[in-house]
């Protein structure tokens, strides 16, 4: 799937509607090049199609809920991590100087990365990591520091969260659908379009208003269920207002 993020979504959008429509087509121009030529032409096929949407929308539907319940994910990942970073900069305030103001000025400083990494689509987690290092190392003289050990506690347990909650958010970022379940809609939907095409001639009607809307109607959906697997590089992007909300407070 990392060919979404280097491909213009548009380019994809317009590629799917004119697959569709070349199915169209070809079912509309087969049936005349196979079908019969002598004789009644035999009629009642349109179950045949409505089975075959059916499915169809059943398979888009499970795509968009798959697409979706990512999107959640990632949209609850943020909302994590800031009320961690936040939590680490609160109980940072209980400990004695120098660590108290050396650790609250990294964690603003790692508020204000995280919120870049999260914000940009081709961000490197370098100063992620690096900052990582240094709180890290602040924390590891506080046993040494005379810091009793309960306070220590209270510093690294939501430290400790929120590190893991970056690493998830990297990994579920990284994430998308299946490029497999992808191409499956593709190519059901192609033959969907091919049996619609052969339908329509069977009736003798091409139908052009009905079947553009259709085909406009499958291309909105196959958008919807990209855009909200590419949260970054879409136009349906998972809101950072926690973070920014975050840095902001810690000002």
């Amino acid at each position: 799937m990392g060919w979404l993020d280097r491909t213009p979504l548009f380019a994809v959008y317009g590629a799917f509607f004119v697959i569709l429509l070349v199915g169209v087509e070809v079912g509309y121009r087969g049936f005349h090049w196979i079908g019969p030529t002598e004789g009644p032409r035999i009629k009642g096929q349109e179950f045949l199609l409505s089975a075959v949407l059916g499915l169809l929308a059943l398979l888009v539907g499970f795509t968009f809920s798959m697409s979706l319940s990512r999107y959640d994910e990632r949209r609850a990942l943020v909302v994590q991590e800031a009320n961690a970073i936040g939590r680490s900069w609160l109980t940072a305030q209980l400990l004695d100087e120098p660590y108290r103001g050396e650790l609250s000025g990294l964690l603003k400083q790692y508020a204000d990365v995280r919120l870049v990494w999260s914000e940009g689509s081709n961000v490197s987690l370098g100063p992620t990591h690096a900052l990582q290092q240094r709180i890290w190392a602040t924390v590891q003289q506080l046993p040494h520091s005379g810091t009793m050990p309960e306070i220590v506690q209270e510093v690294l347990d939501p430290l400790g969260q929120a590190f893991e909650v970056q690493a998830t958010r990297t990994a579920v970022r990284a994430g998308h659908i299946p490029t497999e379940v992808l191409a499956s809609l593709v190519a059901y939907s192609a033959v969907s379009m091919v049996m619609l095409g052969y339908i329509l001639a069977l009736n003798g009607h091409r139908q052009a208003v009905a079947t553009g809307l259709l085909m406009l109607l499958l291309t909105l959906a196959f958008a919807l269920i990209v855009e909200l697997d590419t949260p970054r590089t879409g136009s349906i992007l998972v809101s950072q207002q926690p973070l920014a909300d975050l840095k902001a407070s810690l000002r």
